[in-house]
């Protein structure tokens, strides 16, 4: 799980802003709201971010994507840049930024460090909390005279003079020692721990332009778990769907594009059955309704562009939904009332709430009515992004407002208690 986030010269966050999934004292709804670490630390599931237009949600969630692709992907160019960037308006536009990550892996606190420009990571470090007191797992540091990364393991870690050699060889300027990793054929327990945490439970941001219902196709055709939770997700939301399909269609391809097959990116074998064939064979998505008719009930078959935007937009946050929920995972969702109707969005955050065991969702809205929901809402739990006069983005919650939590949340940020809204 993830307990808190530090940002420092990144897109609008110009100065140092923290988010912080750990909860307050408060109490209210925390039986099924917060979830207890080894340690004694209470973290929330859920949290959501307010604000205006241009303030800087998406790009909180944008520092959250930023580590995920950083620690798990080595750049395509040796000598490109990081995808790094900074603030732009003034001289941050030359000077490094910071993060620093602390999460909990199989109840184990972690924390990660990242200083890093646009071209070079500059120092990079990794702890593990085996009692109250920080243990290093590695760090590195980028040697100007030499201009390589150097990379060194904490003293407990065991590891060979020939592995941390191979590391070495692959930490690039611009890449992640953790990216590194993931390269070399090695075996060290508390890397391999971490480096799972971010690849399978620390998901990727979706936003209004992410293909989801080609993910949640995906998800369906290999796993029949995941097809039963897909329906019964959809059936929850009062959608008439029973099934989903996967009709074999055949479309034949002309002799102009035959010709240039050969530098096509397939495999071999779908190459040469399409050049023995002359036909291409891709599955159709159709959903299955079901409506009653004159008393009866009857079943039709539609393909997915007979489907509005919302039903698809629904039926693709289904697989992503499962996976966080299935895995403990943390699912940051940009816009998530995009296609949606305020009543879903409600009925999916609360079913998410119900669900996770220690699942996190992070979501961007503009859906001021959730401020009404005070039987899934806590002050701790939501957070707001106002941009000042210079351009940067600052950050901070609900729970640093002094008010009764009986007091309506929903007309406190309407008046601009808050801030967070367009200055109209």
């Amino acid at each position: 799980m993830i307990l808190e986030l530090k940002i420092q010269n990144f897109l609008s966050f110009k100065k140092e802003v923290s988010f912080s999934f750990e909860a307050t004292s408060d109490n209210t709804l925390s039986d099924y709201y917060v979830a207890v670490q080894n340690d004694g630390t209470r973290i929330l599931k859920m949290a959501m971010v307010y604000g205006a237009n241009a303030s800087g949600k998406s790009n909180l969630l944008g520092a959250f994507d930023f580590l995920n692709n950083f620690t798990r992907h080595i750049p395509e160019e040796k000598e490109g840049g990081t995808n790094f960037q900074p603030f732009e308006f003034g001289e941050t536009a030359k000077k490094p930024g910071s993060f620093e990550l602390l999460f909990y892996v199989k109840g184990k606190k972690h924390r990660y460090q990242l200083i890093v420009d646009r071209n070079t990571v500059l120092q990079e470090k990794l702890f593990v909390y085996p009692g109250t007191q920080p243990a290093l797992i590695f760090s590195r540091d980028f040697d100007n005279k030499s201009k390589i990364s150097v990379v060194q393991f904490g003293s407990k870690i065991k590891i060979s003079n020939q592995a941390l050699e191979a590391i070495q060889l692959k930490t690039l300027k611009n890449a992640s020692v953790l990216a590194a990793y993931n390269q070399v054929n090695l075996a060290i327990s508390e890397l391999d721990e971490v480096v799972s945490w971010f690849r399978n439970q620390f998901m990727q941001v979706i936003n209004r332009y992410t293909d989801l219902t080609s993910f949640s196709d995906h998800s369906i055709k290999v796993s029949e778990k995941m097809k039963l939770h897909a329906l019964r997700f959809l059936k929850e939301a009062d959608f008439n769907i029973t099934n989903v399909l996967f009709v074999d269609r055949v479309r034949k391809v002309p002799e102009e594009i035959l010709k240039y097959l050969d530098a096509l990116p397939m495999i071999d074998e779908e190459r040469d059955r399409i050049e023995k064939e002359k036909a291409w064979h891709y599955d159709e998505t159709m959903f299955t309704h079901r409506v009653v008719n004159e008393g009866r009930e009857e079943s039709y078959n539609l393909p997915e562009s007979n489907q509005s935007q919302g039903t698809l937009r629904y039926y693709g946050l289904s697989a992503p939904f499962f996976h966080a929920i299935e895995n403990n995972g943390f699912l940051p969702i940009d816009e998530i009332g995009s296609a949606l109707h305020p009543l879903l969005v409600m009925h999916f955050l609360k079913e998410f709430l119900q669900k996770s065991d220690q699942a996190q969702l992070l979501i961007t809205t503009h859906n001021m009515s959730l401020l009404n929901e005070k039987d899934m809402l806590r002050k701790d739990a939501v957070w707001f992004t106002e941009k000042g006069e210079d351009g940067a983005s600052d950050l901070y919650s609900m729970a640093d407002f002094n008010f009764r939590k009986e007091l309506s949340f929903y007309n406190a940020y309407k008046i601009g208690k808050f801030g967070g809204i367009p200055e109209l």
